[in-house]
């Protein structure tokens, strides 16, 4: 065989395994770009969904400290809440959701409390209805986060 022949073969076959490596890397980079807006989009609308209930479970929690539950519709938000949770999150996640809408209509079969009563339980027996809920959340987002960066996936 000439020697032109067996240099251009050898560069076209060099150019092609560039072209091949360069094909591979940008096809990988874009995959995992794309997972990565795809997770930081799912963990947008957890957040603001988490969010969400916190703040209404958070404003039931006092009404159901100084009221009695006159209005069961006062609770229609916070199911519809928890129902969008029941969708998109962990079993850990809704299980804390459903344990604190049980503490808040707990709170609203009890006695209203006055300012005193609400301060010591606050600091003496812990009254945060909220607070399982929150770190359940928060764990749910770390290790979705680290299983995401682990497999480039979500």
């Amino acid at each position: 065989m000439d020697t032109t022949i067996i240099a251009a073969v050898a560069a076209a076959c060099g150019s092609l395994a560039g072209a091949t490596v360069t094909v591979a890397t940008t096809w990988i980079t874009q995959r995992t770009q794309r997972a990565q807006a795809e997770w930081e989009q799912t963990r947008r609308y957890r957040e603001a969904l988490y969010g969400e209930f916190i703040t209404e479970a958070s404003r039931l929690t006092i009404e159901a400290l100084c009221n009695s539950l006159e209005r069961p519709d006062s609770f229609v938000k916070l199911y519809g809440i928890t129902g969008r949770i029941r969708l998109v999150c962990t079993g850990a996640v809704l299980a804390a959701a459903e344990a604190c809408i049980r503490q808040i209509i707990d709170l609203f079969a009890k006695p209203n409390m006055t300012v005193e009563q609400i301060r010591m339980a606050f600091e003496r027996e812990g009254l945060d209805p909220i607070k399982d809920f929150s770190v359940a959340c928060r764990k749910e987002l770390f290790d979705v986060h680290a299983m995401t960066r682990s497999t480039g996936e979500r």
